[in-house]
Parts: C-alpha cells; sequence; structure tokens
C-alpha cells in the first residue's frame, strides 16, 4: 500500500521474517533511503499475543512516526527524534491523543 507522509510517498508492506533479514530482530522497521515502512507479517503461534492485530497497529504506528519524523528533517537534528522509547510512546498513545483532540474539536 502507498501512503503520503509529508508529501512524499511511501511503500508499506508486510514481509514474513524469512523474506527480510532485517525482520530477525525487529517486528518492523522504517528505510527512509527507499521510502518503505516494512511491517513483520506475524503468525499465530502458541503463546503469543491473542490479538496479533493490536500489536501489528501499534509497529505500523510506530514506524510511520519514524517516517514523519525523517520527512520532516528531524532525523538528522538531533537524536530525540530516533529515541524508541519516545517513538514507543507516541505509537501506543496516538489513538487516545487523538480521541482526545477529536472530543475538543481541536483537529481542523
Amino acid at each position: 500500500m502507498k501512503v503520503e507522509i509529508l508529501g512524499t510517498e511511501y511503500l508499506v508492506i508486510e514481509k514474513l521474517e524469512s523474506e527480510d533479514v532485517l525482520l530477525k530482530e525487529r517486528a518492523g522497521y522504517c528505510d527512509h533511503s527507499v521510502k518503505e515502512i516494512v511491517i513483520e507479517k506475524i503468525n499465530s503461534e502458541e503463546g503469543s499475543l491473542k490479538d496479533l492485530s493490536v500489536y501489528k497497529n501499534e509497529v505500523a504506528r510506530h514506524e510511520i512516526i519514524h517516517a514523519f519524523l525523517s520527512e520532516s528533517g528531524l532525523k538528522s537534528c538531533s537524536s530525540w527524534a530516533t529515541n524508541e522509547e519516545m517513538i514507543d510512546f507516541f505509537a501506543i498513545q496516538f489513538p487516545k491523543i487523538v480521541k482526545v483532540m477529536d472530543k475538543i474539536e481541536c483537529l481542523n
């Protein structure tokens, strides 16, 4: 699927771990050099999360935030824009933030 991030087209791809060596140690990544966001296709296994779609969506939001920061130029300005804890915070909390902003009608 193609998406536009700050005027730049990115390709969002789902791949199996066996198809991409970079997925051996992570569930997704953003490659700003080729404008791709790769999300691991995770198969349900014994002992895994019951609802893998929740995790997959968190990973997708995480990588999309990386792409936005990269396209805005912040990736090269300082290390805070690549801080994984901060990216995780926004990836996890973003739906809640949008809900509050929508409630007070400040999104437009």
